[in-house]
């Protein structure tokens, strides 16, 4: 066989368009052949899935009892987003994170499940250096419709009177941090619970100095005539928060003034 003339053809077969054309052809439908199988492949490719077996509460541990297993197709999987938990060891044994209710027959979400350390945390955990829970009553109304939440930054203001009953309401006390907003049974108003009716909040926890501590627990004694009403701010102001700090020198004389009369 004369090999350059072997070469020349097969140079020729190759250089012609129509070849190239029908070569191109069947790659393409052989790749699109392959991609399809796959997808239906991993569509109807059985997973399983876990679901709680009845409705679960912020802090429950998820045991053995409370997981159901179920199989359902890949293109079911691929509907619900990819923040299904799928792996059974990232489910077993975790806790229903904080502000989250699993319903019963509903899948876990990763966002909903924490591990047994994060769980046992509450919001006095990590308190700055020289700072204390200062309890402050209130009511739905003066959390205007419980729009302040835990982990706000708000503002306090004092209504109180001087020596000549004229009325005094003005700013005291600037970022102050929300840790808590509970009910009169000290449990979190936003928090799932049991109960069918929300919970109304009746006290806030808050965060400040020490000093501040002392002042305010003063000022909240019977006889001392000094009311605090917590303001909410807009989300800027709890995204950008300063040290909680007073502004006005007059009112915290006036309360160590009363400390005198109180003893």
């Amino acid at each position: 066989m004369n090999t350059e003339k072997f070469k020349k053809e097969l140079v020729r077969f190759f250089s012609n368009p129509n070849t190239l054309t029908f070569i191109f052809a069947i790659v393409a439908i052989l790749i699109l052949y392959y991609v399809y199988a796959y997808m239906v492949n991993n569509a109807i490719q059985p997973t399983t899935l876990y679901y709680a077996t009845s409705t679960l509460y912020e802090s429950d541990r998820l045991t053995k009892d409370k997981i159901g297993s179920i199989e359902v197709s890949g293109s079911f999987l691929t509907s619900q987003g990819g923040n299904i938990a799928q792996n059974y060891n990232m489910i077993y044994d975790k806790f229903v994170k904080k502000g989250y209710r699993i319903p019963a027959n509903s899948f876990f979400y990763t966002e909903a499940l924490t591990s047994e350390d994060a769980a046992d945390t509450n919001p006095f955990t990590n308190l700055n250096d020289n700072f204390t829970i200062y309890k402050l009553k209130t009511d739905f109304h003066k959390t205007l419709g419980c729009s302040i939440m835990d982990g706000d930054y708000i503002d306090l203001y004092v209504k109180t009177k001087t020596d000549d009953d004229k009325i005094i309401f003005t700013l005291f006390i600037k970022s102050i941090q929300v840790l808590m907003v509970v009910n009169s049974e000290g449990q979190d108003v936003f928090a799932y619970t049991k109960e069918d009716d929300p919970l109304k909040p009746a006290m806030l926890y808050f965060a400040v100095p020490i000093e501040t501590y002392k002042m305010l627990s003063i000022a909240d004694k019977p006889g001392a005539n000094f009311e605090f009403i917590p303001v909410p701010r807009d989300n800027s102001y709890s995204e950008n928060p300063e040290e909680p700090h007073i502004v006005n020198e007059q009112i915290k004389d006036m309360i160590f003034n009363k400390a005198n009369t109180l003893i």
